[in-house]
């Protein structure tokens, strides 16, 4: 969703700078399961918890901003009579502000998600590399694993910058930022209340 919501705000750049941030994260888990780090997430509720609470209020508070925007942007064409759905011009805020908002976004959504380091932890012991030492094979699957993600969010960015021209007209811009923010906020209301 933050891919998609910072695509039509952003434009291929916003997407791209999510994704960036997303893929940092992915290697910041994986380097803390290989270090077995992870595991002190998992063997501590209370440490678990923390971080799911802070991911839930986060992804929370991402969609309450989408929802403002939404709102926000509602009014302002409300007087505007539509003759024709033009795509929206790239936002007054300077595009460092933009690219650094949107790598953030990915960042942080990513490290504050437990699952993300249970599920590097999970995935490890599940394959034997053989003639290799343990420690080796986590890294090799780690990076197997980023790589993976990295070709995926490639991908991601590259269909959505092909539509960008699309996702940058009124009318979807504002449905993608209502819907983003609708689902983001059930996302983290999911995440605090599900274990």
């Amino acid at each position: 969703m933050l891919l998609l919501r910072n695509a039509a705000t952003a434009g291929r750049r916003g997407a791209a700078t999510t994704a960036a941030g997303i893929m940092l994260g992915n290697a910041v888990l994986a380097a803390a399961a290989v270090a077995g780090l992870t595991a002190l997430l998992t063997s501590s509720q209370t440490l678990y918890t923390t971080i799911r609470a802070a991911g839930a209020l986060y992804l929370v508070y991402l969609g309450i901003r989408a929802l403002i925007d939404f709102v926000r942007h509602h009014k302002q064409h409300d007087d505007t009579p539509v003759t024709t759905d033009q795509p929206t011009p790239v936002p007054a805020t300077p595009q460092s502000r933009l690219g650094t908002q949107a790598f953030r976004q990915g960042l942080v959504s990513n490290l504050l998600n437990p699952k993300v380091a249970a599920f590097y932890l999970s995935l490890f012991p599940q394959f034997t590399l053989p003639g290799m030492p343990t420690l080796t094979q986590h890294i090799v699957m780690a990076g197997l694993f980023w790589g993976l993600a990295l070709l995926w969010y490639i991908a991601i960015v590259a269909v959505l910058g092909r539509i960008q021209t699309l996702l940058r007209h009124r009318r979807i811009q504002r449905g993608i930022t209502g819907v983003s923010g609708v689902v983001l906020v059930g996302l983290g209301a999911a995440l605090a209340f599900r274990d």
